[in-house]
């Protein structure tokens, strides 16, 4: 972080997914599939993820970029490969949004 004229570090600003970007919500709508398909709850994943539920539904909803390591810990929780996740991210890019 940079300070300012005061000396006091400056915030860097947090992303706003208010409005979330396309990527975020088709990344969100592949896990909430991948995790349903498995008759899971989110807070199932999220306690085996090592999160908080609200985080989990958080990047299901797009509202949350997971980054990769929460990804990965989501992905691991469901026993799901990084393969398996890609086929599906694909099969929903090609998929009506909606």
């Amino acid at each position: 972080m940079e300070e300012n004229a005061a000396g006091q570090r400056e915030r860097v600003p947090r992303a706003d997914y208010s409005n979330p970007p396309i990527e975020l919500v088709r990344l969100g709508r592949t896990l909430r599939a991948l995790r349903e398909s498995r008759g899971m709850k989110q807070i199932e994943v999220a306690t085996a993820a090592g999160m908080v539920e609200s985080q989990v539904s958080d990047v299901e909803r797009g509202k949350n970029n997971p980054g990769w390591l929460n990804l990965v810990r989501m992905l691991e929780a469901m026993e799901v490969s990084v393969a398996e996740f890609g086929a599906a991210h694909e099969e929903r890019l090609v998929e009506p949004e909606g």
